[in-house]
């Protein structure tokens, strides 16, 4: 893995955490998705991974019920590595789980497990459409092969006027996805993050969104998006130094290749050049014993 894919941030707990490690609004978010009505929070086991040390990267929201898992991330900036960040985080709980319950993984009987759900919840300013499909397989190298393993992540699109029902739905949802619009809408007019970050938090505790939650952890939230958007300048930064590397890359691969197209040619030039001037040098030899030959014959001439 190089460097430009590793994970750039250390964990900070993200807004979208914050709310849907809450019970209820994590079930009502399940809720929400799956056309149900389940109305015991208490059932909701939060499994959000504290840290997975070996690749130093953390999921936003875990949690089981109804036999299920659901791990549901946040993106401000599409990343097209979703699915193989899942894998990890699956893979890792599921771990933990057969731990936890003692599992024999080499035994003769099947361990049953929860069935997973992998959604990400995309808010970024980059134009993306209502919902879209991720699949771990678009990652393999060999597309010629089918292989063994298939994880697909549902990306669905929360920015104003995009999936307005499932909004309507869960009010946490629509509570984070307007909050943030807003924090960007004020941000754009002229405001510091700070001074946009607390004016959403006004305007949604006075329009009675996610209003008990906002005047409880108020601060706490200012602080989280400053960190969030420190992250995503920094994010966003680093992603157009990349793309300007990589265009100057192909640029001075494009030059490399026209010089090189350029040496051969002089290379082709002069090596007609050696043919000519051998082939020049066997006639001026040929003239030469012509004329040596002439030479002999007027001699031949004067002696008779």
């Amino acid at each position: 893995m190089t460097d430009k894919n590793k994970a750039n941030r250390e964990y900070k707990s993200s807004l979208f955490s914050c709310i849907f490690s809450q019970k209820e609004y994590a079930l009502q978010l399940y809720n929400a998705l799956n056309g149900s009505d389940y109305d015991n929070p208490e059932d909701v086991e939060i499994t959000t991974l504290e840290n997975v040390v070996f690749i130093n990267i953390y999921n936003d929201v875990s949690f089981m019920f109804n036999s299920t898992i659901q791990f549901y991330e946040h993106q401000s900036t599409f990343n097209p590595n979703i699915p193989l960040r899942n894998l990890f985080y699956l893979s890792n709980t599921y771990e933990k789980l057969i731990h936890k319950q003692e599992e024999d993984l080499y035994g003769s009987c099947l361990i049953q497990i929860p069935t997973p759900t992998c959604i990400v919840f995309y808010n970024g300013v980059q134009s993306k459409p209502d919902k879209m499909i991720l699949k771990l397989s678009d990652a393999y190298i060999n597309q010629e092969v089918k292989g063994s393993l298939e994880l697909t992540v549902q990306m669905i699109n929360i920015n104003s006027d995009y999936n307005q029902e499932l909004k309507n739905e869960s009010q946490a949802l629509y509570g984070y996805s307007l909050y943030i619009s807003k924090v960007r809408e004020y941000n754009g007019n002229g405001m510091s993050v700070k001074e946009a970050a607390i004016k959403a938090l006004d305007y949604c505790i006075d329009n009675d969104i996610l209003a008990d939650f906002f005047k409880e952890r108020r601060n706490e939230v200012v602080g989280m998006i400053l960190e969030e958007y420190t992250l995503e300048h920094i994010e966003q930064r680093s992603a157009r130094m990349s793309r300007k590397l990589e265009a100057l890359t192909q640029e001075i691969q494009a030059k490399d290749t026209e010089l090189q197209a350029k040496d051969t040619e002089l290379q082709a030039k002069d090596t007609e050049l050696q043919a000519k001037d051998t082939e020049l040098q066997a006639k001026e030899a040929e003239l030469q014993a012509k004329e040596a030959e002439i030479a002999r014959l007027r001699q031949l001439l004067a002696e008779k």
